[in-house]
């Protein structure tokens, strides 16, 4: 692969390839890992220090493989990672949650409820689910039922 770029460039180039390849296969096993993807990575990481960037990256001879060094990763580009974790976190939480609501209050109420109506219920628990937890974290959530193991 042939790559023309400046320094800088590439070290974006190379900190989207670790954030993309930690999206994609970053909860697979190596079994499901996505080949294409991590060779790609590999193939980045292979090319780090032709554009000057030998602190970001080192072979391991054990895994036989092109590693991000630990200063690279402790440079701020998990920051990003983490971030974006938190903001997935909560806004599937609260959407989760009020879906499950909007679910069971409208069911009990109106089982032949249109999907408006459905939307609708969802949106307001949202914002109420979305203040709650701007104020409270989850200070307040509480399981109904504790889980098997501790009746």
């Amino acid at each position: 692969m042939k790559i023309e770029c400046t320094k800088e460039e590439f070290q974006k180039l190379f900190d989207l390839v670790y954030a993309g390849n930690i999206l994609i296969n970053g909860l697979r096993s190596q079994e499901e890992k996505i080949k294409d993807y991590a060779e790609m990575e590999q193939t980045i990481f292979a090319m780090a220090k032709e554009f000057g960037l030998e602190e970001v990256v080192e072979y391991d001879e054990e895994f036989k493989e092109w590693m991000p060094t630990h200063d690279y990763e402790e440079s701020g580009i998990n920051d990003y990672l983490d971030a974006y974790d938190t903001q997935v976190f909560w806004e599937e939480l609260v959407m989760r949650l009020a879906r499950r609501d909007a679910l069971n209050y409208l069911g009990d109420i109106e089982p032949d409820m249109t999907k408006e109506q459905l939307r609708n219920m969802q949106d307001r628990l949202e914002e109420e689910y979305e203040e709650e937890f701007e104020y409270h974290g989850l200070d307040h959530l509480k399981l109904v039922e504790p889980p098997i193991e501790k009746r």
